[in-house]
């Protein structure tokens, strides 16, 4: 698997899914699946030759071994490894009328089916953790930041509630996925169907929980992969934007919040004892980049020429245990940062004030024009120079408005303490939990 030992040993799961051991039990499961079938459908093989089709489709770990040997036809060495073990009359029957893709691309479909079932279950417990955060700061005040800069006051528990909502949205892709993914073919050479009846392919598909693809060539369409990978793609772009954002909130100046440090061993810093680097959050900034560059490639293998090539074969060996470890150890590393994050509301409500009241700017200029003497334009200019004004001399901006002339005639003192009041800009801050479904404790 591509994932180096320090991150697959998080993610065993899915290790196992994608390492040569699920690899093929997923295909000899299909197997035993059309024997199973034909079974039901023509009585042939009988109820004694499938229970030794079922014995003879386990596989030892020295047939493991043996058979993950790079060389020779995969299938090929496979098939004759399982019919070894049982008698020609009951192994005739395993792979009749097949061809290796109906094998290789069904079990592919279970595979990343069963990726996806992991995936999903990290992915709400992820949801639950930001679930919690955001409410359990759903009134700590803090400031809004555009482009880096200080825009209006919200909430932190209302940031943590954005990064719910996405990730909410990213397990209904998982779900979509699986509705993608959810297809086999046992349909023969170039999926028409000429050894292999209609009917055997969907009970055997049937009782793998799959439909039919309904017009495979030799292979499944890779436009249904690259759809389950893109989708994965967004999942990794959600989980990078949730790091992102904590690290920046953890740098030095501005120190609202701070990832876990789990032990006294953990250091920020070989050399200088005071740091503590965001490195958890950073390592799902960088294997999001992992992720996006499998979707390039799997982009790539749809391109297959007539009704099948071997060009997105090896591809996808890389591809989807890349994708799928990855992206589960990203979740599994947000949940750890999440659960074990720290806030500082201390300091949030002291950045609050770093433009020296400027951030009330747009309360005061809706004051102004509504008071009909000014035009928007008017206010405007007038507001923007005071702002500018209390952030360049570091004077409070609800000063140097009750000092303006044009201001004070219109609006007495106690207006605008009220317009100052960050108080204000929260009295609709719960829309958004309500929206999202967010009232109690997950």
């Amino acid at each position: 698997m591509p994932l180096p030992k320090r991150y697959a040993g998080q993610v065993p799961e899915i290790v196992r899914i994608w390492e040569a051991e699920g690899n093929f039990e997923s295909r000899i499961g299909i197997w035993l699946a059309q024997s199973s079938a034909r079974n039901k459908l023509y009585g042939k093989p009988n109820k004694k030759q499938l229970k030794e089709i079922e014995r003879g489709l386990k596989l030892s770990e020295e047939d493991i071994e043996e058979l993950n040997v790079a060389k020779g036809h995969e299938t090929n060495k496979l098939l004759r490894k399982v019919q070894s073990k049982i008698s020609p009359e009951a192994g005739n029957f395993i792979h009749l009328g097949n061809t290796s893709y109906d094998i290789v691309d069904t079990a592919l479909s279970l595979q990343i089916i069963e990726s996806l079932k992991i995936l999903k279950k990290d992915f709400v417990k992820l949801s639950e953790s930001l679930g919690k955060l955001a409410l359990k700061y759903k009134d700590t005040i803090q400031v809004g930041r555009t482009h880096g800069q200080h825009a209006i006051p919200q909430t932190f528990g209302r940031q943590a509630a954005g990064w719910y909502a996405e990730v909410k949205r990213a397990i209904e892709r998982i779900e979509l996925a699986k509705q993608v993914i959810s297809v086999g073919r046992i349909a023969g050479e170039v999926g028409t169907h000429v050894f292999i009846e209609p009917e055997l392919e969907e009970e055997t598909l049937s009782q793998l929980g799959l439909k039919p693809d309904e017009a495979s060539t030799q292979i499944i369409s890779r436009d249904r992969h690259a759809e389950v990978i893109a989708l994965m793609g967004i999942n990794s772009s959600t989980l990078a934007r949730i790091a992102e954002n904590i690290r920046s909130l953890a740098i030095t100046e501005i120190g609202e919040v701070r990832e876990p440090f789990e032990s006294d061993q953990q250091q920020g810093s070989s050399a200088m004892p005071h740091k503590r680097n965001p490195e958890l959050c950073e390592r799902i900034v960088g294997l999001d980049r992992e992720v996006r560059g499998a979707m390039i490639a799997e982009f790539g293998a749809t391109k297959v020429l007539f009704e099948r090539d071997m060009s997105h074969s090896s591809t996808e060996r890389y591809v989807f245990p890349d994708i799928f470890g990855n992206l589960d150890y990203m979740a599994r590393l947000a949940k750890r940062i999440i659960d074990g994050l720290e806030v500082f509301p201390e300091k949030m409500k002291r950045n609050l004030e770093a433009t020296h009241g400027a951030i009330y700017s747009s309360n005061l200029l809706n004051a102004l024009i509504a008071t009909g003497k000014f035009t928007r334009t008017q206010a405007y200019d007038l507001v923007k120079g005071l702002a500018q004004q209390a952030i360049d001399k570091e004077t409070n901006l609800r000063v140097l408005a009750e000092k303006e002339p044009r201001i004070s005639k219109l609006l007495r003192p106690k207006e605008l303490d009220e317009l100052f009041d960050p108080k204000f800009y929260l009295k609709n801050i719960g829309v958004a939990f309500k929206r999202i479904g967010l009232k109690k404790v997950v």
